[in-house]
């Protein structure tokens, strides 16, 4: 994917209208690589995950917008660079460590 997004800040989880916030295009980008509908969900919401989101399915970014703001900026840093799901999931890894 070489789609480049706009840096994630805190307060994104808390606008309504206006300008979409890049956090929704980081994940309409996710969804699509993961394949859509339910399997683009679940690739979403594991690599969400990988890059250090630690809210359950009931918690809101909105609630944890730093810990938010940071999983997005991982994502947002690789997700240009990659082309295939693994190579999403392999360059998170390599993030942690």
């Amino acid at each position: 994917m070489s789609k480049q997004f706009a840096e994630v800040q805190q307060d994104d989880f808390m606008k309504f209208g206006g300008e979409r916030p890049s956090y929704l295009q980081i994940e309409d980008s996710l969804m699509e690589l993961g394949g859509h509908g339910v399997s683009g969900n679940a690739f979403k919401n594991e690599m969400v995950k990988l890059a250090g989101w630690t809210g359950g399915a009931l918690t809101t970014y909105a609630q944890r917008p730093a810990v938010a703001m940071n999983a997005f900026n991982r994502i947002r840093a690789v997700l240009p660079e990659v082309s295939t799901p693994d190579e999403l999931r392999e360059a998170l890894v390599q993030l942690k460590n």
